[in-house]
């Protein structure tokens, strides 16, 4: 089992401390000394006020903040959970994530999205409509100009491009490892031919609702999930081996009041269905206490789950 956290980005906890750089750098240094193996930064370029206070989170870009976690550490993945694909033009994506890879020295993760917030879409200037098909444009055209050895060519819906080339190209190959985030057929369906892991969307039908995508709410919905990707990765010719599968959830959320052995418990249960990745959810109102829940959930359970 594999255990990753993502970055607390808010300005209005611990005086701004969230923040500032030597932070990021204490995190970053705390996270790899604990032992997880994955460190993700999420991607919302342009949320509403009314989504934020409603709940959302602050964000960094996610591949400057990934760049500069790539300069102070040495083993920890590098994830982005999630970038949303259709924001961007593919090719200027392809260079963004070949940076965060060959700065990293080949340690990139890159979970794909296809995007939910319709206010962010308008703010980017893209069609909420068109999410899908952009989204798998966007793969098609960032696998190809990885793998281009010369020229690359493509013609998308509102980019064309003309023999155009990546250099330097991605340390990792064929490519960084492409995981699908989402709980929808469409996700499944994409997990199924070509994706590499899936970061389930674990909880509450409320929170499946404002994402769009299926809810994911207890470990039998969980199984059941499984089952069924199962079924479709053996229609490409493929398992449940070949993919990673990333889940957060109460076994991993130290903003509850569970045991350690129960926490243990728990994970080893999502072991067991196939569950290869953990994402640890830590509280954010003090960097100190953070960091000291980090080293506890390390020292408690990490260790034991493995």
């Amino acid at each position: 089992m594999k255990f990753n956290v993502e970055y607390p980005v808010d300005s209005r906890s611990d005086g701004g401390s969230w923040v500032r750089p030597e932070t990021l750098v204490r995190f970053a240094k705390a996270v790899e000394q604990a032992g997880l193996d994955g460190l993700a930064v999420t991607d919302h370029p342009a949320p509403s006020r009314k989504w934020l206070d409603g709940g959302g989170h602050e964000s960094f870009d996610p591949f400057a903040a990934l760049t500069f976690f790539a300069g102070v550490t040495e083993r920890v993945r590098l994830m982005t959970r999630l970038v949303v694909l259709p924001y961007r033009n593919p090719l200027l994506q392809a260079r963004s994530m070949m940076t965060v890879d060959v700065m990293s020295g080949g340690r990139a993760i890159f979970v794909l999205g296809a995007g939910y917030l319709r206010s962010e879409f308008a703010a980017v200037g893209v069609n909420f409509e068109e999410r899908g098909a952009l989204f798998e444009e966007a793969v098609a055209a960032i696998k190809g100009i990885w793998s281009s050895k010369d020229e690359f060519s493509f013609e998308g819906r509102h980019f064309k491009a003309v023999g155009a080339c990546l250099s330097p190209g991605v340390v990792q190959q064929p490519h960084p490892p492409l995981w699908l985030g989402g709980n929808s057929d469409a996700v499944m369906n994409r997990i199924a031919k070509w994706g590499q892991g899936w970061t389930v969307m674990f909880g509450p039908a409320a929170m499946a609702k404002t994402t769009r995508t299926k809810a994911i709410a207890s470990i039998e919905d969980l199984a059941e999930a499984l089952k069924d990707l199962e079924g479709r990765l053996a229609s490409n010719g493929r398992s449940l081996s070949d993919v990673d599968i990333d889940i957060g959830s109460d076994a991993s959320d130290m903003r509850l009041d569970i045991s350690s052995q129960e926490r243990v418990d728990r994970i080893a249960a999502l072991g067991e269905l196939g569950v290869t990745w953990i994402g640890l959810r830590l509280p954010h109102s003090n960097v100190n206490q953070t960091i000291e829940t980090l080293q506890r959930f390390s020292e408690e359970v990490i260790a034991k789950a493995r």
